[in-house]
């Protein structure tokens, strides 16, 4: 994959955006119509601090858009175009289907300028009617460079013979297909939360549940098209259909389930950098909740930055942990900037992944750290791709106007290719985590993660060490894991 952005030009934070939690307190003064708003009775009691300033930003059209994590909070229409002190209230009021009790209250606020982010912020801190208040953190995709040097990416529609896929070979799988008695991962649900699926790809077809949220009232548009291809290629990994004299191979046969969690418009970024995709803060959030009420059994996140988690992101990583869910994602793919942390790989209790080459030596874009778990075969790894054409972001030009503009889009293959990236590695952990779980019956992540480590295959690099910041315990042997 064509990684074209300069982490250098990227912010670990989103512009424009706050994430709020009000308390219960809060929903009276919300919900009351205040002095001044033409066509609306005036209310004597005296408004908090973060009230009062949410109502006057709101009130001088600095706020774009209030959005509700529960998908159970529809906004209730008042005169006067206070609708999102209205949105706010209704948050808490609303039951919530999802994760009971986590996103009560819970609100993205998105403001027109970002120069007032901050006031607001700081306003909204001070309130007693606040529990937490944080920008949101930024996350994007996590595969690496390809340098291609004078050359355009053709579309390579065929995969290679399924014995050079020298992942599967380097992890021992095959010698796991041919053991009798080892359990297949049907049943065992998994969920990749990513830019989406082909539903339709011929290797795929059948295997996936496919969650989008499409129709829902979100700011940006997002449809059920993977666009970028990544969620297809992670997906791939885990379970592309075995053995069907078509394309590649998937490490297992799992309760494959799919949730879009990206928009489709691409931002900007920079000159150099152009324009690319990124999580959408709220479909990411509602994919983890859901996580938490369908208790899926593990989740890859082949995502990640900078920005360390604000209060509820960890929240919700701590009830999926909790509730018996096992959280796998990926390193990072920064380590020529100095592997800064990423996130959520570095969210205690998530087992993070770095990436080795077919020499099991670390890969050159491989994130090292104190938090590695684990390390998994991450470069040239083939995997499915949307059939139809897409594009990972676009190259930036100035207009007449002199602003920046897309360019021509990067364009990915169709069908299968070959990418590298930490998240081509934290696939195979997934996969491996959700045979774990087949064979051995329910584990709690913390032994899922104790049972990878003890079992890895401690690389030459590690010269006899338990545990190396490039490869946590050792590269993913499918066959120990499984049989020892």
């Amino acid at each position: 994959m064509q990684h074209f952005i300069s982490v250098e030009d990227l912010p670990e934070y989103h512009e424009n955006l706050l994430i709020v939690k009000m308390m219960p307190s809060a929903q009276p003064q919300l919900a009351a119509p205040r002095r001044g708003v033409r066509g609306v009775s005036a209310d004597r009691s005296e408004p908090s601090a973060g009230i009062s300033a949410l109502e006057f930003y709101e009130r001088g059209g600095m706020i774009k858009r209030v959005t509700p994590v529960s998908r159970t909070a529809a906004p209730k229409q008042m005169r006067g175009g206070m609708r999102a002190m209205a949105t706010m209230a209704t948050s808490l009021s609303e039951a919530d289907r999802e994760a009971p009790g986590l996103a009560s209250g819970v609100n993205v606020i998105e403001m027109i300028e970002d120069n007032h982010v901050d006031d607001l912020r700081m306003a909204l801190a001070r309130d007693p009617n606040v529990e937490f208040v944080s920008r949101v953190a930024r996350r994007y995709v996590m595969a690496a460079k390809k340098s291609r040097p004078g050359k355009e990416m053709t579309i390579a529609a065929n995969a290679p013979n399924l014995s050079q896929m020298w992942n599967l070979k380097k992890i021992k799988w095959q010698d796991v297909r041919s053991r009798r008695g080892i359990k297949d991962a049907i049943g065992i649900k998994v969920a990749v939360l990513d830019t989406g699926i082909d539903v339709d790809h011929p290797d795929l077809k059948g295997q996936i549940k496919s969650y989008s949220f499409a129709n829902l009232d979100l700011s940006r548009p997002s449809g059920d098209k993977d666009i970028i291809g990544h969620g297809t290629h992670v997906a791939g990994t885990i379970a592309a259909k075995i053995n069907n004299n078509l394309g590649i191979n998937g490490v297992c046969n799992c309760d494959l389930r799919i949730w879009k969690i990206f928009d489709d418009v691409a931002d900007y970024i920079s000159m150099r950098s152009g324009y690319a995709y990124f999580v959408d803060p709220i479909m990411y959030f509602r994919a983890l909740a859901d996580c938490i009420e369908q208790q899926v059994d593990v989740v890859n996140l082949s995502i990640g930055g900078g920005g360390a988690p604000d209060a509820f992101e960890s929240s919700l990583f701590a009830n999926l942990i909790a509730g018996g869910t096992t959280v796998v994602a990926a390193m990072g793919n920064e380590r020529e900037y100095g592997s800064p942390t990423s996130y959520p790989a570095a969210i205690p209790g998530v087992i993070a992944v770095g990436a080795t080459k077919i020499d099991d030596k670390v890969a050159s874009f491989s994130n090292r750290g104190n938090h590695i778990s684990i390390s998994a075969p991450g470069v040239g790894i083939w995997s499915t791709l949307p059939q139809n054409p897409g594009q990972f972001g676009f190259r930036a030009e100035r207009g007449s106007d002199g602003w920046p503009r897309e360019g021509k889009p990067l364009r990915r293959e169709t069908d299968y290719d070959a990418w590298d990236g930490t998240s081509m590695a934290t696939p195979h952990v997934a996969a491996a985590a959700a045979l774990l779980i087949a064979n051995r019956g329910k584990m709690s992540p913390a032994n899922v993660n104790a049972r990878l480590k003890s079992t890895a295959y401690r690389v030459k690099s590690m010269k006899k060490k338990t545990f190396h910041p490039d490869y946590g315990a050792g590269r993913l042997d499918l066959l120990k894991l499984l049989t020892s």
